[in-house]
């Protein structure tokens, strides 16, 4: 209950300091707007339109939409902060009844979790990685239980894990069955817990690609995934090498986990994909292992106490500051996956309103059978506040920090001769003309 609370408060800080928009990128661009078609709607509909994506949370958020009536944006502002308590709780729970480390060992272990940035980056939008992580620790524990019914709960664990995000699953069936490799039993009933869930990934993950090619643009995604791993550990990584010794269990992850995010540095033709999620997914492994290194340091011990009370109060000033946005180190190190603080959204907060009124200044004056060019980070406001979104005026949505070059060939290829474009006011575009400016924010029309 304690780190449960310690997590929920923690992650509440941002949704309070921010009014009425729930903080976060995934939240605005992904959550919210499916979420405001929830009422009246069947909660089979749900399930088989996220099927292929993770259909558990959105299960969660219909049901919870349907009982209480609230709007979207509340639901989310709330979701957010209850998801980070129960995974800091699970985790607590793992390291005492999975690890069975001592309490005061389990107790460090997560306080230092709880306020890193890395965890706290987690938070702030993947709410679907947050529940599949508490389903993993959840399984972890009845994996190393001796419950009549563990192979039951493990594979019951595995199903809800792989209902709720694809890459999570893939970590629980790496862990459970290098866990029986290496304990060399269970092998036969590892494999027969797990099938239900990895017929179910396969299934739905089938025709999604597993690598990545990365040979174009080597060195900036090496800096990159440098640079993340620099700014979310580098401050922990003495600590995390003093600490690391073979564990059964959390080897095949930790060698999982790494190989997802340097392959690119030693393979970038077959890379695999999304370096970014597994080098977030560091920070479980890193903590306890942290724990285990303030311990060979003999920080437990004596005079030493107050050098590892200290370590855990920067780590966790740093953490609330990160949390409140009252200051933070990340900006020193840019890159493509860490926000500056959890005080953001994919838009500035002071562009809302200028979002807002153009999309409806649009609505009013958008041609029918058109569409609208929307980079990925104006994507969730314009489906919400543009009332005819894919009615009559199609929204083609293209990648964050690319240019709308290839979605405008495929406009044209469909036949739109009018196609908007929402987007700075000081860019310009080759053939677009200004057609509304609002401040920050001005609506592009093309002119063939």
């Amino acid at each position: 209950m304690f780190f449960f609370l310690v997590g929920l408060t923690l992650r509440s800080i941002p949704e309070l300091l921010v009014s009425y928009y729930p903080v976060g990128y995934e939240t605005i661009t992904y959550y919210a707007p499916p979420m405001m078609t929830f009422h009246g709607r069947s909660v089979v509909d749900v399930f088989v339109e996220f099927l292929r994506v993770g259909p558990m949370f959105y299960v969660l958020m219909w049901l919870v939409a349907n009982v209480t009536g609230a709007h979207a944006f509340v639901i989310l502002k709330v979701v957010g902060p209850l998801l980070y308590g129960g995974l800091v709780a699970s985790f607590f729970v793992f390291l005492k009844r999975g690890l069975k480390l001592n309490w005061k060992m389990a107790f460090v272990a997560t306080l230092l979790l709880v306020f890193q940035v890395a965890a706290l980056r987690e938070s702030w939008d993947r709410f679907m990685t947050l529940l599949g992580l508490i389903f993993l620790f959840s399984a972890f524990v009845v994996l190393k239980s001796n419950s009549k019914f563990k192979w039951w709960l493990v594979a019951f664990l595995a199903v809800l894990t792989a209902l709720s995000r694809e890459y999570i699953a893939f970590v629980l069936f790496v862990a459970v069955l290098g866990f029986a490799v290496l304990e060399k039993k269970d092998k036969v009933k590892s494999l027969i817990a797990l099938t239900p869930a990895i017929t179910f990934f396969a299934v739905t993950y089938y025709g999604r690609g597993v690598w990545e090619n990365f040979v174009s643009n080597y060195f900036m995604m090496v800096q990159d995934a440098a640079s993340i791993f620099v700014v979310c550990y580098l401050a922990i990584l003495p600590f995390v090498l003093k600490g690391w010794r073979r564990d059964k269990l959390l080897d095949p992850m930790l060698g999982w986990l790494l190989l997802g995010s340097f392959s690119l540095v030693i393979s970038p033709w077959l890379a695999v994909r999304s370096y970014s999620r597994w080098l977030m997914l560091l920070v479980f492994p890193f903590s306890i292992y942290a724990v285990k290194g303030f311990e060979r340091f003999q920080l437990f011990n004596g005079n030493r106490l107050k050098v590892l009370i200290a370590i855990v109060l920067i780590f966790m000033v740093i953490g609330v500051g990160y949390s409140t946005g009252a200051f933070s180190y990340v900006g020193i190190m840019p890159n493509s996956y860490v926000a500056v603080n959890l005080l953001q959204s994919s838009i500035a907060w002071d562009q809302v309103d200028d979002v807002i009124k153009s999309l409806r200044w649009l609505n009013d004056h958008a041609v029918s059978n058109s569409s609208i060019l929307v980079e990925e980070r104006f994507y969730g406001w314009t489906l919400i506040y543009f009332e005819r979104a894919n009615t009559d005026v199609k929204v083609i949505v293209y990648g964050d920090n690319s240019l709308p070059t290839a979605t405008l060939e495929k406009a044209l290829v469909n036949g739109f001769h009018s196609i908007y474009l929402i987007w700075y006011n000081d860019s310009s575009f080759e053939n677009f003309r200004m057609l509304h400016s609002q401040n920050s924010i001005t609506i592009f029309q093309y002119e063939q």
